[in-house]
């Protein structure tokens, strides 16, 4: 079903920032390799059917309050990404920019026009908001959200993540937190309404944690490439479920090798030395590129790199 036909009216867009803010959120995250290459929103859309408790006034007001909120405690959430000093490497700058939120009107459409919503349909990309994006990641915002009501009463509301920010378990724990924060504030004034029946996980925002600190001599207790080995588990898992209509197929063991390759930081920066001058990339780039070079001479050995 798409309805091409449809108009989608934009009543307000709002910028929401923290209720609350600190010295202590005013600071840079430093990103993963991995997190700078996927700087993208990620968007998933809910839909709600009519109810009689809430107007659908009072439901974009309680999520917007909900995720004030919310961003008081998620701050990076409300921050930026940005380069860094050498123009290379994306950062995630707290800086309280803020989250974007969208009311609009699906003008004579019912929900039941939509049909199965679990399946996609192009009308769905009405229903998130999509910031037009220059390059200037200073500009763009890390969270986004459109609440739609439709003609039969109900409501969407599409929500936006930078997949920079949010993995599949953090994004979850968001959109609970959010969720919390919306349905238990006080009206009167804002503040949240404690519960002890809903447990709402308090994030912890020093990635700092995560690193070895550059101690090589460390023992991690891993002896292989975690992330590329859990990956290998994955695909493997896939070819056994679908085993069954590829009866030819068969992973052996013995035909992976898994190796690690340990390059300090000091052994990376001599390298990226020898680039031509005025050259930049990242180191993430750059290592693609000298794996993809010394793979190709394996393979081709007359091959000519200038």
């Amino acid at each position: 079903i798409v309805l091409m036909a449809t108009h989608i009216d934009i009543n307000q867009k709002l910028n929401v920032y923290p209720r609350s803010q600190n010295q202590d959120q005013k600071k840079v995250i430093t990103l993963s390799h991995l997190d700078r290459q996927c700087p993208l929103l990620m968007y998933l859309v809910f839909f709600y059917k009519k109810t009689t408790t809430r107007d659908f006034d009072s439901v974009f007001s309680d999520l917007k309050l909900g995720l004030e909120e919310t961003l008081s405690v998620w701050y990076p959430a409300a921050g930026r990404l940005g380069l860094d000093g050498g123009g290379c490497k994306l950062n995630l700058r707290c800086n309280g920019g803020g989250a974007v939120m969208v009311e609009a009107v699906a003008t004579g459409v019912k929900l039941s026009d939509l049909g199965d919503l679990t399946q996609y349909n192009e009308f769905y990309e009405t229903l998130v908001y999509k910031p037009s994006f220059d390059g200037d990641f200073s500009a763009m915002p890390l969270v986004v959200g459109q609440v739609t009501k439709f003609a039969c009463g109900g409501y969407s509301v599409g929500i936006g993540t930078s997949h920079s920010l949010f993995d599949g378990i953090s994004a979850y724990e968001f959109l609970h937190a959010w969720a919390f924060n919306s349905h238990n504030h006080d009206k009167s004034n804002g503040k949240i309404i404690n519960k002890k029946d809903n447990v709402v996980i308090k994030p912890v925002h020093d990635r700092g944690n995560l690193l070895v600190n550059g101690d090589t001599n460390r023992s991690l207790g891993v002896t292989m490439a975690a992330a590329i080995y859990h990956l290998y588990q994955l695909i493997k898992q896939a070819m056994m479920i679908h085993q069954g209509k590829n009866h030819n197929f068969e992973l052996a063991d013995s035909s992976f090798v898994i190796k690690t390759f340990d390059l300090s930081g000091d052994a990376i920066e001599t390298m990226m030395k020898k680039s031509p001058e005025g050259f930049l990339c990242s180191s993430f780039e750059f290592l693609a590129a000298h794996l993809w070079k010394v793979k190709s001479i394996k393979l081709f050995k007359n091959l000519l790199f200038l």
